[in-house]
């Protein structure tokens, strides 16, 4: 029976309290990976319905008033707020177009936006033409 060897009880605890250090730092990453993986799905929907937006002025070809719209739409299940300011542009016949994008927040509550788009928008050709026939008409 002597020539028998094992682990002694301190060389089982170190071995045990390293394995419990592993897990631990295994389980927050996972934790910090799945909170990551959930952020960049929001701000990915986000962009989505920021690029919708900005499609949309550009698609309908309409001059957009200068001033700021708040629409809600729900996608996904979940209630979105997508506010558009709109302000001149830097150079004749442009407007800048903002669009910032989160979640629909219940009032009281701070807004949170994750995602923002800036562009410009050109006056649409049609409009400028009528602009200029109306400017050569005496």
């Amino acid at each position: 029976m002597s020539g028998e060897r094992g682990f002694t009880l301190l060389e089982v605890l170190v071995a045990l309290g390293i394995l419990v250090f592993a897990i631990t730092t295994l389980m927050q990453s996972m934790g910090t990976a799945a909170s990551n993986t959930h952020m960049l799905d929001e701000r990915t929907r986000a962009y989505m319905l920021a690029s919708n937006k900005l499609v949309e002025l550009q698609v309908y070809q309409q001059w957009p008033e200068t001033g700021t719209q708040d629409e809600r739409v729900e996608r996904d299940d979940r209630e979105w707020l997508i506010r558009t300011r709109i302000s001149g542009g830097p150079y004749p016949d442009t407007r800048r177009v903002d669009v910032e994008v989160g979640p629909d927040r219940a009032p009281g509550q701070e807004r949170q936006v994750l995602y923002v788009l800036t562009s410009l928008l050109g006056k649409p050709a049609a409009e400028v033409v009528e602009v200029e026939a109306e400017g050569d008409t005496p």
